[in-house]
């Protein structure tokens, strides 16, 4: 099966103004090459991968990845300008012209507003996306998590994915984060809602990334997610490289991965690992 990584990154600094990484994580505060990206991906017989956005509202990031000429690049998502309608219909317009643009993202994380992603003129931003036929990457928290919902019913047409399962406290019990099964059950009661199975590894020990872990520490959560939304609204990506924060490398996560999925069936495997990321992103050329 020819595997499809539907989340990784690549960074160049000198390149463009990053707010993240920055001098407080030097194992990631360097430059992370394609050509660092084809060694990961080879070691563990990967061959087609999906990047997403670092940059906010910057489609220059986004065109800089396109014209790569990557052979394992099948889709790009950008960081566009979601407020200013305007701007944002110039950009969607540009980065139209590239097979590749397959959807956009904005870290949230980066807003002061707690509610910034469902301003009126946000979710009128989201709806000239879904209007393309373009796709929104959601990297939620569990205490913003709630406003996937609302999105969701608000721009019915627009395909959302949770990117990370919403970086839940994956080592600890459910009874330390009740909210976030509620707010997962409410996403994916929403029919255009999907889930990424991404950044677990990072998950565990968030500040200082050293804490131990197994496929054990991941299997609850995983598995809520894998019966909320449904094989078929699940995908897998690597996060990579942010998961060289815990020290692991790209094939240890990609076995794990395969680890906590290893009781569905061929079929089902299958959608997870490539089939779903084809539907969700209508990647071209790139059978199920």
């Amino acid at each position: 099966m020819d595997e499809i990584d539907a989340h990784f990154h690549v960074w160049e600094l000198s390149r463009f103004s990053y707010p993240w990484p920055d001098s407080t994580v030097p194992k990631l505060f360097k430059d992370i090459s394609f050509s660092d990206l084809t060694l990961e991906l080879e070691s563990a017989g990967v061959k087609h991968a999906v990047f997403v956005q670092v940059i906010n509202n910057c489609i220059e990031e986004a065109e800089w990845v396109l014209k790569s000429g990557h052979p394992a690049l099948r889709g790009v998502v950008a960081g566009v300008c979601l407020t200013d309608h305007k701007v944002l219909s110039v950009q969607m317009e540009r980065l139209c012209h590239y097979d590749k643009f397959v959807g956009v993202r904005h870290i949230i994380d980066l807003e002061s507003d707690p509610d910034w992603l469902i301003r009126d003129d946000v979710i009128e931003g989201l709806k000239i996306v879904a209007a393309l036929d373009k796709t929104l990457d959601i990297s939620s928290r569990p205490h913003n998590l709630h406003l996937v919902s609302q999105v969701a019913k608000q721009v019915p047409d627009l395909k959302i994915v949770i990117d990370h399962i919403a970086k839940p406290y994956v080592s600890k019990s459910l009874d330390v984060c009740p909210k976030w099964k509620k707010d997962m059950e409410d996403a994916a009661a929403c029919p255009n809602v999907w889930c990424k199975i991404s950044g677990l590894v990072t998950e565990v020990d968030p500040i200082n990334h050293s804490a131990p872990w197994s496929s054990e520490t991941f299997r609850e959560h995983v598995n809520i997610v894998l019966e909320l939304f449904g094989v078929e609204r699940c995908m897998i990506g690597s996060d990579w490289p942010v998961l060289k924060l815990t020290d692991a490398n790209y094939k240890e996560v990609n076995m794990l991965h395969k680890s906590l999925i290893a009781h569905l069936s061929e079929s089902e495997q299958k959608s997870l690992l490539r089939s779903n990321a084809v539907k969700f992103y209508n990647l071209k050329g790139m059978p199920n």
